[in-house]
């Protein structure tokens, strides 16, 4: 079986013996070829390599091609800081508020911009290499909720949440950064992807109370959810943080799977998304892939295993990995999973 078999047994509801593994590696993954992050992310070919080397060197199912969580930020005119050995991050919004912001917010944008073609690009030699072997997961960050906060700026759009005279409008604007949103996992599987998966990371309550994401991004999540199954594409959900106090929120999106951060209480997310979705993660990709021994790796990996019994599952980190991961910690991850065998199938 390849582990894009694999992979779409589990998120058919399959249990597959070993679970399946896939980890979100761009960082690490670029390191280990040489790369910095400036030449991984101008160059199609060193992406292809860095994610089909990785993956192949570690024995994984899958690849995630990510580049960073700023790229339809940049597209729509959001100002992008580009350092060469970190990952791109957003310096500020748009100028002109949510008037601005709102039409900026053109999904025809994507197309034009050189760093969504290079991206997409790395994509398509990537399915030209290992379409049908490696599951490809492309990630479209950022989410809605987080797209509209870059495009306005965090303080700005946290106050524009509060304000009774903005509310309308930043929903509105939270609507077309949907679209602008879903064009992307649409250019991702044209390019070649199996399935998608995009972050909605300030949604989460690290950043709001329950009551703003029902508000303010429960909605949403629902019609991405409902038009993207529509189009056959698959795609997982991440929100970063402790997800405890909206994991039966998340549940009920209709998402086939979830990609759930480490600081979340595992056992009840498991026991809450059981015959609803499947998990992606959780274990922690600072704390225990960078930081810890092979030792921990091996406990904290076979603790996720035996909640889930082997079921439900595709293991990994619950975000990205960092650069300089021990190659004797992936080695012990990958290890404990292959050799695992649950005690009830």
């Amino acid at each position: 079986m390849t582990g894009y078999e694999r992979i779409m047994k589990t998120l058919e509801g399959e249990t597959v013996v070993p679970v399946p593994m896939m980890l979100h590696s761009f960082m690490a993954a670029a390191d280990e070829k040489g790369y910095t992050q400036g030449e991984y992310r101008r160059d199609p070919e060193k992406i292809c390599r860095a994610h089909v080397d990785f993956a192949r060197k570690y024995g994984l199912d899958g690849v995630l091609i990510d580049i960073d969580t700023c790229m339809e930020a940049g597209a729509i005119g959001v100002d992008v800081d580009l350092p060469e050995d970190e990952p791109a991050r957003v310096t500020h919004g748009l100028s002109g508020g949510l008037d601005a912001c709102l039409e900026a917010m053109d999904p025809d944008c994507l197309k034009r911009d050189e760093r969504i073609k290079i991206k997409l690009d790395g994509i398509y030699r990537i399915s030209k290499e290992v379409k049908g072997d490696l599951l490809i997961r492309g990630n479209a960050d950022q989410g809605p909720f987080s797209l509209a906060m870059l495009a306005v700026g965090i303080s700005d759009f946290m106050m524009s949440l509060m304000d009774e005279t903005t509310i309308d409008k930043t929903k509105l604007l939270i609507d077309r950064a949907m679209e602008v949103h879903l064009a992307f996992h649409r250019m991702i599987i044209e390019a070649g992807a199996d399935i998608t998966s995009f972050g909605d990371s300030s949604c989460g309550p690290d950043l709001i109370g329950p009551s703003m994401y029902r508000e303010f991004a429960l909605p949403w999540h629902k019609k991405m959810a409902a038009t993207l199954k529509a189009e056959s594409i698959t795609s997982i959900c991440h929100i970063c943080g402790n997800l405890d106090m909206i994991m039966e929120d998340i549940a009920s999106v209709g998402f086939p799977a979830i990609e759930v951060d480490y600081k979340t209480d595992i056992p009840r997310a498991a026991e809450i998304l059981k015959d609803k979705a499947v998990m992606f993660g959780p274990i922690d990709p600072s704390g225990t892939f960078y930081f810890g021994k092979p030792e921990r790796m091996r406990k904290e990996t076979l603790e996720v295993l035996d909640i889930f019994g082997g079921q439900r599952l595709v293991i990994g980190a619950g975000c990205a990995l960092p650069t300089g991961v021990p190659q004797e910690n992936i080695e012990a991850f990958v290890e404990t999973v292959r050799t695992y065998s649950p005690a009830v199938l």
